[in-house]
């Protein structure tokens, strides 16, 4: 079965007979238009359907879509609030460092003032014992000496 173009409508020509035109050729010409209009009216009812389900599947994917981007911009934003986070407790870890070792500079400071002073309080100590010694042997010189 053929289909038929509005040029074929248009172009199409009947033999006239005394009554006018060929009845039977003008009844095969409306079966064919006819059979030809329903074949395009179902070929366009089935596009629809078919619009109509592209159309649905094109909202779901932009639904979809749209689900995506949120993903998308709640992750970049979890990974911005990590990254804050994470630069904010390396800041914290190096401020309690700082202190830990300006205490322990400290600390170092203070022993070895300690130091200083238990030397410097030995090294008094044994310059009295030095002298206490040297009046000692002066004293004990005099005593064994005889006159």
């Amino acid at each position: 079965m053929a289909d038929l173009t509005p040029n074929d409508i248009l172009n199409k020509s009947f033999h006239q007979t005394l009554r006018g035109y060929s009845v039977d050729e003008v009844e095969e010409f409306q079966q064919l238009t006819s059979e030809s209009l329903f074949h395009a009216y179902e070929e366009i009812q089935r596009l629809r359907a078919q619009v109509e389900g592209l159309c649905e599947q094109v909202e779901r994917y932009r639904d979809t879509e749209d689900l995506i981007k949120n993903a998308l911009v709640l992750a970049e934003r979890t990974a911005e609030e990590a990254r804050q986070r994470a630069q904010e407790e390396a800041e914290l870890i190096k401020r309690e460092a700082r202190l830990q070792l300006q205490d322990e500079h400290n600390e170092l400071a203070a022993l070895r003032q300690d130091r200083r002073r238990v030397i410097a309080e030995l090294t008094a100590l044994l310059y009295s014992h030095l002298s206490l010694l040297k009046q000692q042997e002066k004293e004990d010189d005099k005593v064994s000496t005889p006159r």
